[in-house]
């Protein structure tokens, strides 16, 4: 019999590096029960780039992986690959290639279109890998929205559909009350990985930033960087901005006004409907209720008074890398 492969494809902001920590930290566990992530990454983005740019082949990255699994000392009946990613390409041909050497599965986790947008505007201005992205005002993001083209889900899963089947995608609903124990609960349960007795504990990780953090970040060329120093800067951001809101009140990540929220999930809504009926047999994909017209919104705004602004954010900064410097110098 052909094993499993699990392609986990995203989508981004549905805790993919939470999961991609948890299988990796419980890859002993995880053979355990059957199930295998290989490689001894916590992501496989290196391998997917591979494949999409030629540089492996399907053919030899199921031989690789067949032959890592059967020297396991445990029967291995399932493979695990994660890049979230994935599902930004709009041809995943290559991949339906595995269909010759394994019973593929596709997960795809949806979470509700205004709150991704919301989301993923912040996850490209922390970490800065798209310089198109990093630095644009939130109107200048949303313009650019249908770049953005796998948030059709509709569209995307007909795709899939096309590729693998429909009785192969799993769909998962980045919401709380969809999400019975959590996220990563959700897609362990989704796949099969029911008795998860002994693994270690889901972390969270890749926490938010406040609206004045993130905006002083979008006017940083982190960019510039190379991707060491762009972490080391990275995280210094983000002990100041624990130093300054730590303990206090969650500040608010929503940025869209209700006129244009509701205008944005009105684009969605037929294509989220079909989604529902296919895969839910339902009316509704998402259960949680847009934010009240009076809810606050995130004010992206740097401290006016220019003293506050160095001595709250420039200086801290400033002070991160010169001790980043001089441990540099000690080592």
């Amino acid at each position: 019999m052909k094993r499993t492969l699990i392609l986990h494809i995203g989508a981004h902001r549905t805790a993919t590096s939470a999961l991609q920590d948890y299988l990796h930290s419980n890859f002993e566990k995880l053979q355990e029960k059957g199930f295998f992530y290989p490689f001894k990454v916590r992501r496989h983005l290196k391998l997917v780039n591979n494949l999409f740019s030629g540089g492996r082949t399907p053919a030899e990255v199921a031989q690789n992986i067949t032959e890592r699994a059967d020297k396991r000392p445990q029967r291995i009946h399932t493979v695990i690959l994660s890049d979230e990613d994935i599902c930004m390409r709009r041809d995943l041909g290559v991949l339906a290639a595995f269909r010759e050497w394994f019973d593929v599965k596709v997960v795809f986790t949806l979470r509700r279109q205004d709150s991704w947008l919301e989301s993923w505007f912040f996850q490209n201005i922390k970490w800065q890998w798209n310089r198109k992205l990093s630095h644009c005002t939130f109107d200048e993001f949303m313009a650019m929205r249908e770049d953005f083209h796998w948030i059709h889900y509709d569209r995307y899963l007909h795709h899939l559909e096309t590729l693998f089947g429909q009785e192969n995608i799993i769909v998962n609903v980045h919401e709380r009350d969809q999400m019975k124990d959590g996220p990563i609960e959700a897609f362990c349960d989704s796949i099969g990985l029911t008795d998860r007795s002994g693994f270690s504990a889901p972390s969270h990780i890749n926490e938010s930033y406040s609206p004045a953090m993130s905006e002083f970040m979008r006017c940083l060329p982190l960019d510039d960087a190379d991707p060491g120093y762009r972490s080391m800067l990275t995280a210094a951001c983000a002990r100041i901005d624990r130093a300054r809101h730590g303990g206090g009140k969650k500040q608010s990540e929503r940025l869209m006004p209700p006129e244009q929220r509701a205008a944005v999930m009105a684009d969605y809504a037929a294509g989220n409907r079909s989604v529902a009926r296919r895969y839910f047999n339902r009316e509704e994909l998402f259960f949680d209720p847009l934010p009240a017209a009076d809810a606050p919104l995130a004010r992206m705004e740097l401290p006016a008074d220019s003293y506050a602004l160095m001595r709250d954010l420039v200086t801290p900064l400033l002070q991160a890398v010169i001790a980043h410097q001089a441990a540099e110098k000690k080592q």
